[in-house]
């Protein structure tokens, strides 16, 4: 038993019956579609006077034809503030080229681009607003496709590394979970056979890899979602940890206004500063964090993320009172 369908989809196969000489009447697509008559009527009503479809009937036939050739333009269902957009968009995905699902985004974009009135380009979409330019490059589209494999298939992978914190480049074999975007760059979430843990890798450090040939089994009991979650600026670590910050009434008003973490709770202070509390992995990460706020953030627990902005400030010291 078929479905009601929505008007625009009752229209393509309306058009579709039409182009075929198929002299379609009320009745005949009523049936087809399982509505009433007077729903059709109203969509071939909509075809001829709204969207100018040369649409006429038969009565020897007892049906309805096209008088002479006309496409079914998508545009058409597209007011100025949606073209536009749609345009915009398409500029705006460019930035974009090399990461994953951007020929099969920009190839479903351009089929229904190409129906636009040239006279649109998305120039005064760009006049109000603009975005942030991509600065990362590096995109290895190659590997896009090799992971997407890998985490679909469960097939591990053997990658050449490039690690920021040591300097080297190391040799691993992963088993694949998901590919996570956040803050400009593509994250690899994986088991690393080498340390035995789930790590997060950026791609574009990635220089070398290959499938394996060999599956592995995933473990149910890891969430990528939940590790994800207990990142920091999409740095990972490896125990969960209760943070919380105190913030100055100067500084409070600017950490107010976003969202630092899924887990974040704000307690307000009778001062006008806040203590921001979270849930995170990342010490290191968050100790990088709270200390660009100088004297404006107090690191309140835990002892070990206070213990270690109170090393780094003594180092800090050092190096200045040297002469």
């Amino acid at each position: 038993m078929k479905q009601s369908r929505p008007p625009l989809i009752r229209m393509y196969a309306i058009d579709e019956q039409l182009r075929a000489e198929r002299y379609p009447n009320c009745t005949s697509l009523a049936g087809y579609f399982e509505v009433s008559a007077k729903s059709v009527q109203r969509d071939i009503s909509y075809m001829r006077d709204q969207m100018g479809a040369p649409i006429a009937f038969d009565s020897r036939r007892n049906g309805y034809y096209y008088e002479q050739d006309w496409q079914f333009l998508p545009s058409m269902f597209l007011d100025n503030g949606e073209a536009e957009a749609l345009k915009a968009t398409r500029q705006v995905l460019a930035e974009y080229h090399g990461t994953p699902y951007y020929e099969e985004v920009s190839h479903a974009l351009d089929k229904v681009l190409q129906f636009l009135p040239e006279r649109i380009t998305g120039d005064s979409f760009f006049s109000v607003y603009s975005f942030e330019r991509s600065l990362v490059s590096g995109h290895r589209e190659e590997y896009y496709a090799l992971l997407d494999d890998a985490i679909r298939n469960h097939l591990k992978v053997r990658i050449e590394y490039d690690a920021p914190s040591t300097g080297q480049r190391t040799d691993r074999v992963l088993h694949p979970r998901r590919l996570h975007y956040a803050q400009g760059s593509w994250y690899l979430i994986a088991w690393c056979e080498l340390r035995c843990a789930y790590r997060a890798f950026v791609v574009r450090r990635i220089q070398h890899a290959v499938l394996s040939g060999d599956h592995f089994v995933p473990d149910d009991r890891f969430s990528p979602d939940d590790y994800i979650d207990s990142m920091f600026l999409q740095h990972p670590g490896e125990e969960s940890h209760h943070i919380r910050i105190r913030f100055s009434a100067h500084q409070a008003r600017w950490i107010r206004e976003r969202t630092w973490h899924r887990t974040q709770d704000i307690e307000e202070c009778q001062d006008g500063g806040l203590i921001l509390s979270m849930q995170v992995s990342a010490l290191h990460a968050v100790r990088s964090w709270v200390m660009q706020y100088g004297a404006e953030a107090e690191v309140l627990e835990p002892e070990e993320l206070r213990t270690m902005v109170q090393d780094e400030i003594m180092r800090m010291q050092e190096k200045y009172e040297k002469k």
